[in-house]
């Protein structure tokens, strides 16, 4: 009678709790859903931030382009006309070009230049650099295999900012060297050492070429990956409703461990977002036979690289735009 007593009271504190939690988790993500809806850019598309994101991400659709191995002429018509908008408005409402703002200028120049002799009239472009005849054109690097993964065995400060996004792959990825980086990446710290992420590696083409349809983000290069991980993150970790970030937290500090192994492995790797609707990272899920505790953080597409191949420029921010100092 006594243990059965114990029982029924060990379930009554389990059931109190499970209540308490899930009370915490819609707390929670009710605050982050007040908080995105506040200050999203998508939502505010009035702010200064929120316009200057929205033009990087537009230069980096043609900066990608400029850079793509098959890559055709006259691409991205759409995409220039878009981005011309956003820097006039930006102008228009905000004054003098931050230094993103004034790299989307230079971008827009570079595209005008790699299609010199292409035969179809650009008016809005031409009128566009007019207004700039002193602007210089963007330079997306061109380098070679050695030389790009020539500081792997640099001081950090060299190594860290030699490894580059490369969206050219001429061969497969040898099973050693992937795996070498694979163990090196689990040297990534985790809170309390739970070690959260899982990495699926596919190499089947078809489910290759099917989660890349998901995704969306990969035409012009995608099918040239000879290897594709895509980084899970177990939420059954989670000990509490206020750890709902942390699969995504303590998972992306696990992929910049990897990307710097891929790196010094001489793999070279593009790294890929997973902002898709439910749909289809539910689709995701099923066609790759990933646990649904997983949560997709990232995918990296991976391959050995061709002798020659250009990467995007992508300038960084400068240490005053970044950093405030709380003294």
């Amino acid at each position: 009678m006594l243990e059965v007593l114990k029982r029924l009271k060990r379930g009554a504190f389990a059931l109190r709790e499970r209540v308490k939690i899930r009370r915490e988790v819609r707390k929670a993500f009710a605050w982050d859903e007040r908080m995105f809806m506040r200050n999203a850019g998508a939502l505010h598309l009035d702010r200064k931030t929120a316009a200057e994101a929205a033009i990087v991400m537009a230069y980096h659709v043609l900066e990608k382009g400029l850079t793509m191995p098959h890559r055709r002429m006259g691409f991205g018509k759409g995409a220039v006309v878009h981005l011309i908008n956003l820097v006039e408005d930006f102008e228009k409402r905000f004054g003098a070009a931050t230094p993103q703002v004034a790299h989307a200028a230079r971008v827009l120049k570079a595209y005008r230049e790699l299609h010199a002799g292409w035969p179809e009239p650009m008016p809005r472009l031409d009128a566009f650099l007019a207004k700039r005849p002193s602007l210089a054109a963007a330079t997306q690097p061109h380098v070679k295999r050695d030389d790009f993964f020539a500081a792997k065995d640099a001081p950090f400060p060299a190594f860290a900012a030699s490894r580059h996004v490369c969206r050219h792959f001429a061969g497969p990825v040898p099973k050693d060297a992937l795996e070498s980086a694979l163990k090196i990446a689990l040297t990534a710290p985790s809170a309390c050492n739970r070690q959260h992420a899982r990495v699926h590696v596919i190499e089947d083409a078809r489910l290759r070429d099917g989660l890349f349809a998901l995704q969306g983000g990969t035409r012009g290069f995608g099918q040239d990956a000879s290897a594709v991980l895509v980084v899970t993150a177990d939420l059954s970790t989670a000990r509490w409703a206020w750890e709902r970030h942390d699969a995504y937290t303590n998972g992306g500090i696990f992929v910049l461990n990897l990307c710097y192994a891929l790196h010094y492995c001489g793999i070279a790797h593009c790294i890929l977002h997973w902002s898709v609707a439910p749909k289809a990272d539910k689709a995701a899920h099923r066609l790759l036979g990933i646990p649904e505790r997983e949560a997709i953080v990232q995918v990296l597409a991976c391959g050995t690289p061709p002798e020659e191949f250009d990467i995007a420029s992508s300038p960084r921010r400068s240490l005053e735009e970044v950093v405030t100092w709380h003294s």
